[in-house]
């Protein structure tokens, strides 16, 4: 799984590349060896630590052991094109949303970057 791409997709609003970066990896990634990425900024590190989390959790797998020390942002970060004009689905998102990615003070959806 290219992380970096993932991370950039997601930065730049571009979903259908994201999803599919998750769609080709959802069987191949062995995710507790998952190497940490490199080259990418420290947002983009905190982004991809709370992906691969999500990810992992997903797949019942145990995330790598790198995920663990990376903290939460300074401010918030919401990837979901549009959310914030959406105020009760940006609350819920605030709340429910996928708790590796809350805890990094990033804002998703519940079902965020879900494939079948």
């Amino acid at each position: 799984m290219d992380i970096p791409e993932l991370v950039r997709a997601l930065l730049t609003g571009d979903l259908l590349t994201a999803r599919q970066c998750v769609a080709d990896a959802q069987h191949v990634v062995q995710w507790d060896q998952l190497s940490k990425p490199v080259g990418l900024t420290e947002r983009e590190l905190t982004v991809a630590a709370g992906l691969v989390e999500l990810l992992a959790s997903r797949s019942g797998a145990t995330p790598p052991a790198w995920t663990a020390s990376v903290g939460a942002l300074q401010e918030p970060l919401v990837l979901d094109p549009g959310l914030e004009e959406m105020p009760r689905s940006f609350a819920r998102a605030q709340t429910a949303g996928p708790e590796p990615l809350r805890k990094r003070n990033i804002v998703a959806s519940p079902g965020f970057l879900e494939v079948a």
